[in-house]
């Protein structure tokens, strides 16, 4: 579930680095896609070890 909650924190520090004056570099946003997508990966790892 905390895996969710960080791709969620990630997300939106995208959503308000574009709508707000809030100055995001291309590396920031870079790093803020492979932390959404690196958690999206774990979480859906996690829930696969679990059924098993």
């Amino acid at each position: 579930m905390f895996y969710l909650l960080f791709a969620l924190f990630f997300i939106i520090f995208l959503v308000a680095g574009y709508f707000t004056p809030l100055e995001i570099t291309s590396v920031g946003a870079s790093l803020a896609i492979a932390m959404i997508i690196g958690n999206l990966f774990m979480y859906v790892k996690t829930k696969k070890e679990n059924k098993e």
